[in-house]
């Protein structure tokens, strides 16, 4: 089995709702905890993937100094996720390398926790130290 199909079990055994997949693409995007999360990864990146939450917060161009100190407060904080500025969204990111399939759900599990965690630690920051 690849990653890709990994994943597919993955969000089955939990009932996750897939909003859309792309096979060739390796790309499945599905609901957690009232996010969408993006998932990459395909048999070419064996032993690869990467979940993303895209979108926690839109900013304006005069508050990129800000942003980017956010970003890096949380990256600094968060286990096993980064924050970043993708033209002008804030987006939190996990890039895993697994060794085999229980490994895999360790990791999917641990890394889909830490993305809402990075994101909620981020709004608590931008609510209170950085106003």
């Amino acid at each position: 089995m690849f990653t890709f199909d990994f994943a597919k079990g993955y969000l089955a055994e939990k009932r996750y709702n897939i909003l859309d997949e792309d096979i060739h693409a390796g790309h499945i995007s599905f609901r957690y905890q009232l996010n969408d999360i993006h998932f990459f990864g395909s048999g070419d990146d064996d032993h690869y993937f990467n979940l993303m939450l895209p979108n926690c917060h839109d900013f304006p161009e005069e508050d990129i100094a800000r942003i980017k100190d956010l970003c890096y407060k949380v990256s600094r904080e968060a286990r096993q996720v980064k924050m970043y500025m993708l033209d002008h969204v804030v987006v939190t990111a996990a890039e895993i390398h697994y060794l085999e399939e229980k490994d895999f759900r360790f990791q999917f599990h641990n890394a889909l926790k830490n993305l809402v965690e990075a994101k909620v630690m981020y709004k608590n920051y931008e609510s209170t130290d950085y106003q």
